[in-house]
């Protein structure tokens, strides 16, 4: 993990600190505008669907009227249903970030220190998106590629930049019968959970860290931006 500044973000190579330290926490004390969080450029940015805020349809609001409502979202990887290596996304706390925190585990670390390795690297996951996000996040069409798609990672994944083996199991998306319990309590164990302060961003590699929040009250809004390197 490492922290930078918003100021020192034009003199850090962010994609480069990223590859390293897989989670980057810029502190920023101003609001930012739309244009302001898009000019973060990290990478060829995901195209989305809905619930975006710019006409290129590249900054969504994860908010309780926005993607992902108030309820809880559990342990995942973003688009792990998604064909190819999507690398990374990025949050910024535009508004009440910290009605709810967010927290994350290093799945490199998590993989690491498993003692079972050849259960991972034998067993495989498919992913697909959980049935409460079809109608509000989907259309027809996109559940259609998804679903030909049928996207498959093995538990020991490899890390397509950095070479690194990561555990990948992204339990929110999984949907085969496998009981993962067991590995979910292993990874929680090196939790970082992330209390937002005002103006923060988050900047994660998508593939090394799995992500979850609880369920809020009240107006809550992160603005979003994923990215392929």
């Amino acid at each position: 993990m490492l922290k930078v500044e918003y100021d020192n973000l034009a003199s850090t190579d962010i994609v480069k600190e990223l590859h390293t330290h897989g989670l980057i926490i810029v502190k920023c004390n101003k609001q930012l505008t739309l244009e302001e969080f898009k000019n973060i450029k990290l990478g060829k940015p995901l195209i989305a669907k809905r619930h975006t805020l710019d006409d290129e349809r590249i900054v969504q609001y994860v908010s309780d009227k926005g993607a992902f409502g108030s309820g809880d979202v559990d342990w995942h990887n973003d688009w792990s249903y998604g064909s190819g290596n999507y690398f990374g996304t990025m949050l910024y706390n535009y508004k009440n970030g910290h009605l709810s925190a967010t927290d994350f585990v290093d799945m490199r670390h998590a993989y690491e220190t498993y003692q079972d390795k050849d259960y991972l690297q034998s067993t495989t996951g498919n992913y697909f998106p959980p049935k409460d996000l079809h109608e509000t996040h989907f259309t027809p069409r996109m559940l259609k590629i998804i679903e030909k798609a049928k996207v498959s990672r093995k538990f020991a994944h490899t890390h397509h930049i950095t070479g690194d083996t990561v555990m990948y199991i992204s339990p929110g998306t999984l949907q085969d019968e496998i009981d993962v319990s067991e590995l979910v309590k292993h990874c929680e164990q090196y939790k970082y959970e992330h209390n937002w302060q005002d103006h923060d961003i988050l900047i994660y590699d998508n593939l090394r860290y799995m992500h979850r929040r609880n369920a809020f009250e009240g107006e809550r809004e992160l603005w979003r931006t994923q990215f392929w390197v």
